[in-house]
């Protein structure tokens, strides 16, 4: 063992001993291995591969047919331009104008005078003969004893008699239902129950027979039912003059 480290030791005295005086040469001789090295690098660059031919690159074969350079001078057919469309013309045509329902015709009125006394049967009127207020179911119409009466509406005789308040009473009812009552007139009146008359018939004369009207004027007392109550009847006679 004491031999092998004597050796050892005596190895490393030489080696030293060589560096020392061969260490330029080595040094130099690695900085010229470096150099080669990376002078080998720089020129070893790599081949880039050709590249792919596009299409204009490609060959371009011509044709000698002459009906092809023939199209190619024809210029194209233009195409037809679309005809505008028609400006749609207005409608000037007046819209019909809405029809307006008939006006209701009033009858003529049974005597010719004044309306003395209204309807009214919402409401209270002052009755002189009576002296109170009352409601009134028909309008007296002022006219001189003795003046005939007509009939407004033609229709069948429903009743003659003698009203303790209206006097002597004849009712006529029209096709349509409507029943007229005329009253105040004269004692025996010309027409029956079940007699049909036309509109303008005489059913009788005006007279004085109304105890419960007597105070007032004379006049004809008249009334127009519809299914069984009282109706105005300024709204289906023309009345001379009505207050």
């Amino acid at each position: 063992m004491q031999k092998f480290r004597q050796s050892f030791k005596t190895f490393k005295l030489k080696a030293a001993a060589f560096f020392r005086a061969r260490g330029y040469y080595i040094a130099l001789t690695a900085c010229i291995a470096v150099l080669c090295t990376a002078a080998i690098a720089a020129f070893s660059v790599p081949e880039e591969p050709e590249p792919t031919p596009g299409p204009s690159d490609a060959p371009v074969a011509y044709s000698n047919d002459e009906r092809l350079t023939e199209a190619a001078r024809t210029p194209a057919p233009a195409l037809p331009s679309p005809s505008p469309s028609p400006t749609p013309i207005p409608d000037f045509t007046e819209a019909p104008k809405p029809t307006k329902a008939p006006a209701r015709t009033k009858a003529s009125a049974p005597v010719s005078g004044e309306v003395i006394w209204g309807f009214a049967v919402d409401s209270l009127l002052y009755s002189r003969t009576l002296d109170q207020w009352m409601t009134h179911a028909g309008v007296d119409v002022a006219s001189p004893k003795g003046t005939e009466v007509h009939a407004v509406f033609a229709g069948t005789v429903e009743a003659v008699y003698t009203d303790d308040a209206l006097g002597v009473t004849v009712e006529v009812k029209s096709r349509d239902g409507m029943l007229a009552v005329y009253a105040n007139l004269a004692a025996e009146p010309p027409v029956r129950e079940g007699a049909r008359l036309n509109a303008g018939d005489c059913i009788g004369t005006i007279g004085n027979t109304a105890i419960s009207e007597c105070g007032d004027k004379s006049h004809l007392h008249f009334e127009l039912h519809r299914d069984g109550k009282p109706v105005d009847p300024t709204e289906y006679v023309l009345f001379e003059k009505a207050r």
